[in-house]
């Protein structure tokens, strides 16, 4: 029945369940419960577009999967979210009269689950799987996979829900790209091969708007399944704290509506920004239209879409010496507090000088308090002295497209290396870490450095010459679960690290525990951290306020006895640890005095002549 419809006549679908509602809802209401605690605004949008002239209708449920739905912590409430939706769907059709279908909207999960780790492709299918199966059994018509942002993902949705339904499928992919240099041949091609699924239909939904969609179309040349077009009516604006809607009139999208129809478009509607008028607009505009395939033009070159990545290795000193085997000996640098950085620099330019300093580290934002950036300084730091930099990053404290941005700009600036971290949280606001930002976990954002030596974006996007830096990760030997550390650890590896920096440890009684876990070796180049104690109350302080460090019993009996004496005891175990280190790892970093970081000098001498 829905076949011969597409074949018949051009179907006009709904517009935007989300706009509509942030217009009808009181602020700070939860969009995703709506069908449970504003049903009866979710009706009246339902008919609003069915009176505009909609012949399918989609359920209020895009982000009701029982993963997203555990974001709010309604997770339990997620078949009946799911449940209410349908019915008020299906009850809309049979109020207003309408010949209309009901399509279960099913969203992707890839931003909430990670979908590159080990477990998420079967825990992503079976939150698919689930939702599926709930709306199907509440009465839709048809299933609309939208908003997809991954292929992969599409696909695994696809086989998902097809174990539980044979009902009809239309697959949609959002691209992001708004703006140029855009892809839009790439992307016709995409399509083309996501034809090759089990779907009714294949389109775009979201981004990007009307014009971007309508190249996408064109590019696409595949015909053996109808085309659909869902897109936002323009670009989104987000302005305190308020979404501002894309500006398209109805007779823009109307326009739209007739082009997409010349493409191939059997099935059209709007996303974010598109309300009832826009709907009315598109329906007028197609309603003596039929559907059109238009043929495959062979005068196309097409390999099928498929873009070769090659990830360019990376290129830094530090990047060569680790591949050698050579050990390597990083300086770790704390950020000034304010804006002169001079005391750090000319700290610098004495390591620079010193023929066993490889490379200094430099903190972000150290115990959260506020610091230079260190990707900055970093820049000035290899300007100034010629001594290569391993700055820090944590996604605390910007999204994820903000770091990239960064670190496009880093790389122009000259940084080859970088060290991924989570970052200890902040101590804004009532709780620690409560204002961070974490748009992605640590896991994610290695991923991300890997793509972007591969020449693409956190959103897939294609970007111009692209950076490959040697990144490094952390490792904490001390912790009690050391199997739960190693997991972690060979996570970051899968994700794309090339090198490692472990937590400080004072002898190496712990890292011999952990290599043993490991097999003997660790599965990168790693440095340890080495830390030159001052004081006994330095270490008593370590050992009991800072997690993850642990200073060994010896050491504090040492320390005390030392009496005023401790800072000597204190260095003769750096000492020690500096110079035993190329027998159980690839190097050392060492944690330098904040005051005047030069001091480690006499401390890499000492152990060089021993």
């Amino acid at each position: 029945m829905i076949r011969r419809r597409l074949e018949d006549h051009i179907v006009v679908c709904d517009g935007a369940m989300g706009s509509e509602l942030l217009d009808r809802l009181p602020a700070g209401a939860l969009l995703d419960l709506a069908p449970v605690e504003h049903p009866q605004e979710v009706l009246e949008i339902h008919l609003a577009y069915l009176e505009a002239g909609a012949e399918l209708i989609e359920t209020c449920t895009f982000a009701a999967s029982r993963p997203r739905l555990d974001r709010d912590r309604a997770g339990d409430r997620f078949e009946e979210i799911n449940s209410q939706a349908v019915k008020i769907a299906r009850e809309a059709r049979e109020i207003s009269g309408r010949d209309a279908l009901v399509a279960g909207s099913i969203g992707p999960l890839a931003g909430v689950l990670d979908l590159d780790e080990p477990e998420g492709p079967e825990l992503i299918a079976a939150a698919h799987q689930e939702q599926a199966s709930i709306l199907v059994g509440r009465g839709v018509d048809l299933l609309i996979l939208e908003t997809f942002f991954r292929t992969d993902e599409l696909e695994l949705a696809v086989q998902a829900v097809r174990r539980v339904t044979d009902l009809p499928l239309i697959g949609l992919l959002t691209f992001a790209t708004e703006r140029p240099p855009h892809q839009y041949r790439e992307q016709g091609r995409i399509l083309d091969r996501l034809a090759g699924l089990d779907l009714l239909a294949v389109g775009i939904n979201c981004s990007p708007g009307p014009m971007g969609a309508i190249e996408i179309l064109r590019a696409s040349r595949q015909d053996a399944i109808p085309l659909a077009a869902m897109p936002n009516a323009g670009v989104l604006l987000r302005r305190d704290a308020r979404i501002l809607m894309p500006p398209a009139t109805p007779s823009y999208m109307a326009r739209f509506a007739r082009q997409a129809v010349e493409q191939g478009v059997a099935l059209i509607g709007g996303c974010c920004g598109t309300g009832p008028d826009h709907i009315r607009a598109i329906a007028e505009a197609v309603r003596d239209l039929k559907p059109v395939r238009h043929a495959a033009d062979l005068t196309i070159e097409d390999n099928g879409g498929a873009v070769p990545v090659v990830p360019r290795p990376p290129q830094s000193t530090i990047a060569a010496k680790l591949a050698a085997g050579t050990p390597v000996t990083l300086v770790q640098l704390d950020p000034p507090k304010g804006t002169s950085a001079e005391a750090v620099l000319q700290a610098a330019d004495k390591l620079a000088g010193h023929s066993e300093v490889d490379g200094v580290d430099i903190n972000s934002n150290p115990l959260a308090r506020l610091r230079m950036d260190s990707l900055s300084l970093a820049q000035e730091v290899q300007r100034r002295t010629g001594l290569e930099t391993v700055p820090h990053i944590t996604p605390r404290d910007a999204s994820l497209m903000g770091l990239q941005s960064q670190l496009l700009g880093a790389w122009m600036g000259g940084i080859r290396n970088v060290f991924a971290v989570s970052g200890d949280p902040s101590q804004l606001g009532d709780y620690p870490g409560a204002h961070d930002v974490y748009h992605v976990n640590i896991f994610e954002l290695v991923r991300s450095l890997s793509r972007m030596a591969e020449g693409f974006d956190c959103a897939g996007n294609r970007i111009g010459d692209p950076p490959s830096f040697l990144v490094g990760v952390a490792v904490n030997p001390n912790v009690d679960d050391l199997e739960n550390e190693l997991s972690r650890f060979r996570r970051k590896v899968d994700a794309g690290a090339h090198f490692a920096l472990t937590q400080v440890i004072f002898d190496w009684e712990p890292w011999k525990r952990f290599l043993d876990l490991c097999g003997g070796a660790p599965p990168i180049p790693t440095l340890v951290a080495v830390w030159p104690l001052r004081s006994l109350k330095m270490a008593l302080r370590l050992h009991h306020e800072v997690p993850g460090i642990s200073v060994p019993e010896d050491l504090l009996a040492d320390l005390e006895a030392a009496g005023p004496d401790a800072a000597k005891v204190g260095r003769d175990r750096a000492v020690q640890m500096y110079r035993q280190a190329p027998e159980y790892c690839a190097g050392t970093y060492i944690i330098a005095p904040f005051k005047k970081p030069e001091d480690v000098i006499p401390l890499i001498d000492e152990a060089r002549s021993l």
